[in-house]
């Protein structure tokens, strides 16, 4: 809002706020930029990315350096920085569910060896809280965080399976059928009847529709009634065999349940 003088606009404290949300947003965005599969950005890089003028990238650059949310490494590259650790720890010591589910999940991976994920659902975003990787030789690697795809994961399909009627709707409609596999469900008619059925099963099943050669298994993490998480085991499809499913159902079926008895007893 502004109020209009002879000398023009002037400046009132609604403006000033804006525009403090503003900054403060752009500062975060450049923040979220940095992910473990891109570590390090130069500020050309970054002011590219964001479309914005060299000047501007460096003097938001230079604010988040004298926080220590960033550092400039040697070559001119700019990385998170040493502030960053003790809020990660912070946020990992406050979140009820890593607490809840940490020894289940390390507690399935020793049993079959086979890598296991915690994921959580925002909006159209699956985010990994935290993963152990299989303790084979021959293994997968998982991203982690994602726009959620196509619903060919066993993550994707349980969460998407009970999510709000409403927002199960609105995601299909959002998300455009990718084939990603001769196996890859495309149909949103017979995805409907897929995502019913993982309602009934409680436990979603994905068998090389995402990438070949790779079977999971996920099942839903319920808080206060609503599952917000999801618990996967992953593997490759010759150890994960038509005669070992039906164990790995039920263990990954049971820990999830025992997460959610947890997140029950825990104030949330």
């Amino acid at each position: 809002m502004t109020r209009e003088s002879q000398g023009g606009p002037v400046s009132t404290p609604e403006t000033k706020l804006g525009a403090a949300n503003s900054t403060a947003d752009r500062a975060i965005d450049i923040l979220l930029v940095f992910t473990e599969e891109r570590p390090v950005w130069s500020a050309v890089e970054i002011a590219a990315h964001f479309a914005m003028p060299r000047s501007t990238t460096y003097r938001y650059l230079n604010s988040l350096r004298a926080y220590a949310l960033i550092i400039e490494d040697e070559s001119g590259g700019y990385r998170l920085g040493p502030r960053v650790f003790p809020l990660a720890r912070a946020a990992k010591a406050g979140n009820s569910i890593l607490s809840a589910a940490g020894a289940e999940l390390r507690r399935l991976n020793d049993r079959f060896g086979e890598a296991v994920s915690l994921f959580q659902r925002v909006g159209e975003e699956i985010i990994s809280l935290d993963h152990i990787e299989s303790r084979h030789p021959v293994r997968i690697t998982f991203p982690r965080g994602q726009m959620l795809p196509w619903p060919a994961t066993a993550s994707a399909k349980v969460l998407l399976a009970y999510a709000s009627r409403t927002e199960q709707e609105a995601i299909l409609q959002l998300l455009e059928p990718v084939r990603y596999t001769g196996k890859t469900v495309t149909d949103r008619k017979a995805l409907r009847k897929m995502l019913e059925k993982i309602r009934v099963d409680g436990f979603a099943f994905s068998d090389e529709e995402r990438e070949e050669g790779v079977r999971a298994v996920a099942a839903p993490i319920f808080v206060r009634g609503e599952a917000r998480y999801s618990i996967t085991l992953s593997g490759l499809s010759f150890r994960l065999t038509d005669e070992k499913l039906p164990e790995i159902i039920s263990e990954v079926k049971s820990t999830a349940a025992r997460i959610s008895s947890a997140l029950a007893t825990t104030e949330y």
